[in-house]
């Protein structure tokens, strides 16, 4: 399967806002005075609350999962705090920090049921409302007015969808509010944590849809984009290299999943030396949606060629592959799987591209990789779930055929494994551990007067490392099995001398690869047959 060409697709479970459960009605928020209700401002200034120390020692996944979920509540909670304040517009009026006509139109909005708001902002001048609250943010220091029209503006967001973030582009680009990225910008320079989050939230949606060439309407506002869009994917970056909040990487991550749809996003991220950060975030630890947001950058990032290189060299088809084996969300392992097709496509494509030979090239190292990381085993695995998601299934099929490929490739590749001997250092890689490599190559044990039998017997006579003494072992002892006349050749290596002495190895699995060899050694063709068969 062809990866697609576009994001879109894999967006279909992933909200604007990358949260999950709906928010309360508006019906629903009891009135806030200053002396009820009002959330704690001690060290965490409108922040969310920390965790106690005792919810910090966790005894398996299934705790750390719940602690995320904990926290996505509590923040929740603080938000619907916010959001149920009274705020004194008309005072605002009189000090001439809003006009009329934004007062008429917040009061419009403002506390009214879902229902009425929505309908407000499908009407033609709907972004008038959008307008009106972005004319707060430039014109009001207030903490607390700034943290509710952020808070209002993230609501919008989560209930409006598409037209919400529509309304939210096109009130930037007015007339009078091409500052609206500025603006935002700044509120990330405040101390509390809550207004970064939020200013964050709504700047990463206005940002992903001016970078939407469809959305795009002038150079000017281009401009303004781009220079908006690098301060804030670096100081995403920053946020998850050095968290500010404990909130902060979840909210990075969900932000530029968002934001990494744009190639130009995916370029400023890998010049902020992003992708190390992010990777490191591969980890089920962090909870199912941001585990799932973590991987879908991951898949955004693999279209560029440039990070498809730097995934490879952080191994992150590797994280992949442990993330394919546990996943129990289609959400996560169809992003997973996809990530994975097309990283393999876009080094395929760039071996092409630079004429690389078949067995040197990136496509067939980090397929090898693939197999050795038992990724074949954890589709067979997932095959036996009932999942009826259709790109997840094609992106299986795909993986799967290309592995079927990588396996016939591997075992009829004999230099690899050629090149592995004589560097006198060998490791339980894959290929090692297939009788059908040994039985098609073992006649290519003995040519060019046994060079890879010789190299295998100095390695068993002079090397002190452990792990090579144990697959030398294994790989003779495979050679005796299908190879007819190799006692002969072995005997003349003296090989059998080398075998007894390390079966009394101090290391116990060299001995006992050691003693399995020595015993095919010794034991006729029929009884190893025998062996083999039992």
């Amino acid at each position: 399967m062809s990866a697609p060409s576009s994001p879109r697709s894999a967006y279909q479970e992933l909200t604007i806002l990358g949260a999950q459960g709906g928010q309360p009605s508006n019906a629903a928020r009891p009135l806030f005075t200053p002396s009820q209700q009002q959330p704690s401002r001690g060290n965490n200034t409108m922040g969310y609350p920390a965790a106690s120390s005792s919810q910090q020692n966790f005894e398996d996944l299934r705790s750390l999962q719940g602690q995320a979920d904990s926290m996505r509540d509590e923040a929740q909670e603080v938000t619907d705090q916010v959001l149920r304040r009274q705020v004194p517009w008309d005072t605002y009026q009189k000090a001439d920090l809003i006009s009329d006509r934004e007062l008429q139109l917040i009061k419009r909005y403002d506390k009214q049921d879902r229902t009425l708001q929505r309908s407000l902002l499908q009407e033609e001048d709907g972004v008038l409302y959008v307008r009106a609250f972005f004319s707060l943010l430039r014109s009001i220091a207030s903490e607390e007015v700034v943290q509710y029209v952020l808070a209002l503006l993230e609501d919008m967001i989560r209930e409006g969808g598409a037209r919400s973030v529509a309304l939210l582009g096109a009130a930037a680009e007015g007339e009078g509010s091409s500052d609206a990225s500025a603006i935002l910008l700044r509120m990330l320079q405040r101390p509390d944590w809550f207004t970064k989050e939020k200013a964050a939230v709504v700047l990463s949606n206005l940002l992903s849809r001016s970078q939407d060439p469809v959305a795009a309407t002038g150079a000017s506002t281009s401009a303004s984009a781009s220079a908006g869009l690098k301060s804030f994917v670096e100081w995403l970056c920053t946020e998850l290299r050095t968290p500010s909040a404990e909130r902060s990487e979840r909210t990075a991550v969900t932000c530029l999943s968002l934001l990494l749809k744009s190639g130009q996003a995916r370029q400023i991220f890998l010049r902020a030396s992003g992708v190390g950060s992010l990777c490191a975030r591969l980890t089920p630890l962090h909870g199912t949606q941001t585990l799932y947001e973590c991987c879908l950058c991951l898949w955004l990032l693999s279209f560029s060629e440039e990070a498809t290189e730097e995934l490879c060299q952080l191994n992150v088809p590797k994280k992949l592959v442990e993330v394919v084996g546990k996943a129990n969300k289609e959400k996560v392992l169809r992003v997973a799987l996809m990530c994975l097709e097309n990283t393999l496509k876009g080094l395929k494509a760039a071996d092409g591209n630079s004429s690389a030979g078949e067995s040197g090239g990136r496509y067939d190292k980090v397929l090898a990789k693939l197999l050795e990381c038992g990724l074949g085993k954890s589709l067979e695995v997932q095959r036996l779930q009932a999942h009826t998601d259709e790109e997840l299934l094609m992106a299986m099929e795909s993986l799967e055929e290309q592995l079927i490929q990588g396996v016939k490739k591997e075992i009829s590749s004999f230099d690899k494994y050629a090149d592995e001997v004589f560097s006198g250092t060998l490791d339980w890689t894959w290929m090692h551990k297939q009788d059908k490599f040994f039985k098609m190559n073992a006649g290519k044990f003995v040519d060019k007067d046994c060079a890879i039998l010789r190299a295998l017997a100095r390695i068993l006579e002079s090397s002190t490392d452990e792990r090579s003494l144990e697959v030398a072992c294994h790989d003779i002892g495979q050679f005796i099995q299908h190879f007819a006349h190799g006692r002969g050749y072995l005997k003349r290596l003296k090989v059998k001398q080398q075998l007894m002495k390390l079966m009394t190895h101090a290391d116990a699995e060299v001995a006992k690869q050691a003693l399995m060899c020595c015993q095919k050694l010794m034991l006729s063709k029929d009884s190893l047959d025998l062996l083999s068969f039992s």
